[in-house]
């Protein structure tokens, strides 16, 4: 057993650079003090500036393993990253709110692999928010959020989806804002700039951030609370050295 450390979970896919999915989950969960539990949603073949192919597990699978994992261990909270659809997403997500009404739940929509490999498309807005109103953390960059907006407009868009999760707008593809993550709580909005001016993109950047934010929500700090805390360690990886490939360090 892990002590007095906190259990989450990964739910994410294998990056066998390592810098992204579950592996990149399990460092940061490591140096946050929470021990990291990890199940794989789908085998890819990618290094950090190359995307080869992607081989998604079963469902049936992954279902199996969140309902052992979850029954053995008192995990606090979750972190998805890819999966092969919407429909995936939320029946797994189902799944783990009937075992544990009041775990944490982050959602990184990856759509797109930083080196341009599309996941998945999202069409059915009315379908996102339903799954919402069981996520704790969503956590879009601000090109996936337009592709979720489906044409609504993103700012009407991060409305709906505010009232049902709070929204991580990450800063990262934002022209007008380079660098501020914007969160979005029902009717507040927050906006988290970066410490640093000059930073060296990352490969799993997205990945390590959202791992962040549930690590933390895991150790009993507020929604707004996670995702500053989680926003300085991603900068400290971010800055780690000038390869696509960071270090991780306990902040």
């Amino acid at each position: 057993m892990s002590g007095k450390r906190p259990f989450v979970l990964s739910i994410a896919g294998f990056d066998p650079s390592a810098g992204a999915g579950v592996l990149a989950d399990v460092k940061t969960f490591e140096q946050h003090n929470v021990y990291g539990l990890a199940i794989c949603t789908g085998l890819t073949l990618q290094t950090e500036n190359e995307f080869r192919s992607v081989e998604w597990r079963k469902l049936e699978d992954v279902t199996n393993e969140i309902k052992i994992i979850l029954k053995k261990y008192p995990v606090k909270a979750v972190k998805f990253g890819i999966v092969p659809s919407l429909e995936f997403l939320n029946k797994l997500i189902l799944e783990i709110k009937k075992i544990n009404s009041e775990i944490f739940i982050v959602v990184d929509p990856i759509l797109k692999s930083s080196t341009g490999f599309e996941f998945n498309a999202v069409k059915e807005k009315t379908s996102l928010e339903e799954l919402l109103k069981n996520v704790s953390v969503f956590t879009p960059n601000y090109d996936e959020l337009k592709l979720l907006a489906n044409g609504s407009g993103v700012q009407s868009s991060l409305k709906s989806f505010s009232k049902h999760s709070s929204v991580l707008l990450k800063g990262g593809h934002h022209l007008e804002k380079q660098g501020t993550d914007v969160l979005y709580c029902e009717d507040e909005v927050k906006e988290i700039s970066p410490l640093h001016k000059k930073i060296f993109p990352k490969h799993g950047s997205g990945c390590v951030l959202s791992a962040a934010i549930t690590s933390n929500l895991a150790l009993g700090f507020s929604i707004e609370e996670s995702c500053i805390k989680a926003k300085q360690y991603t900068e400290n990886f971010l800055l780690s050295n000038q390869t696509l490939l960071g270090y991780h360090y306990t902040l």
